[in-house]
């Protein structure tokens, strides 16, 4: 079984530029999350040999979910200007590797990656994301590699499980009870992940806890009963979307052909110096992993330690 990568654009622009500390510049800009992207793609590319990539991006507008909770991650400052100013020169490196990237109008990355992995049934996919939303799509075919350290953190249903306590399959319930704060939805008040987990454990999912509310302690029932309708309703926030109505299938998307040529002109318009040897790589990569360390960014103590970005 082949492989396939799909990447979560914004999360991967996030986790570089606050990973890489130090400011290459182009322009007179900052530009270390175009840097960290680079070096994330690469690694990737070396890790997974992938047949079909892509990366998916949110769109501009407001999604199905603000249509559902306009208090949808409300909370959430704006991103930085200096993050801002980099997001259409990652979409230049992007289209230097050769990548398809992919926006639909009213949905989220997560859904376009979401539909993809779960058509893609003749392919292994690698979900590269440090979102653990993703874990609800995770299966046999389907793997979360998330942002880690030097390496790729790779959660299939066991590594899930050791995680959360929970399969796959009770992810979305389990973030339906708990709430999520970083998307504004706060589930049922007081309960916990050890109780969420506990709950699922014992009644497998909400249908099976509405069906035995007698079982629960007074207190417990008397707050399931209050939030149902909200419940139901953070379960619908917490669920990927898996039928996004795109006009192309993992099947039509080409096989993926890295241009060396582009790529290169890329990192030496932006005088990414130091990546040239390890992109002249990609195509012929030994088992180990070359890093190689040389020229303007290397010079920096911290710049080392970039190059790895999971």
């Amino acid at each position: 079984m082949k492989n396939f990568l799909l990447i979560d654009g914004f999360a991967m622009m996030f986790r570089s530029y606050y990973a890489v500390r130090f400011a290459p510049q182009h322009e007179g800009k900052n530009i270390n999350a175009v840097y960290g992207c680079a070096t994330t793609i690469m690694q990737a590319l070396e890790q997974f040999k992938p047949e079909k990539v892509l990366v998916a991006f949110d769109a501009p507008e407001k999604t199905f979910r603000h249509e559902l909770d306009p208090e949808y991650k409300a909370q959430r400052t704006a991103a930085p200007d200096e993050f801002i100013a980099q997001i259409d020169l990652v979409k230049e490196l992007i289209e230097a590797f050769n990548i398809p990237l992919f926006i639909h109008p009213g949905f989220e990355a997560d859904d376009i990656i979401g539909t993809l992995a779960t058509q893609a049934t003749d392919y292994k996919s690698y979900i590269l994301s440090g979102d653990l939303d993703f874990l609800q799509l995770v299966n046999d075919r389907i793997t979360l590699a998330r942002f880690n350290g030097k390496g790729p953190e790779l959660f299939d249903a066991q590594a899930t499980e050791a995680k959360l306590g929970i399969p796959p399959n009770q992810v979305i319930d389990y973030k339906a009870m708990c709430g999520d704060s970083s998307d504004n939805y706060k589930g049922i008040p007081g309960l916990g992940p050890k109780g969420a987990v506990k709950l699922l454990k014992d009644f497998n999912n909400i249908e099976g806890i509405y069906a035995n509310l007698g079982q629960l302690p007074a207190a417990q029932k008397a707050k399931f009963e209050e939030h149902r309708d909200y419940l139901m309703h953070c379960q619908h926030l917490a669920k990927i979307e898996q039928n996004v109505p795109l006009d192309f299938t993992p099947q039509t998307i080409p096989n993926y052909e890295f241009d060396s040529d582009s790529l290169e002109y890329f990192f030496r318009t932006v005088g990414f110096n130091s990546l040239l040897n390890r992109m002249q790589n990609l195509n012929h990569k030994s088992d180990q992993d070359i890093f190689p360390e040389q020229e303007n960014e290397s010079k920096n103590d911290d710049s080392n330690q970039q190059l790895n970005l999971f």
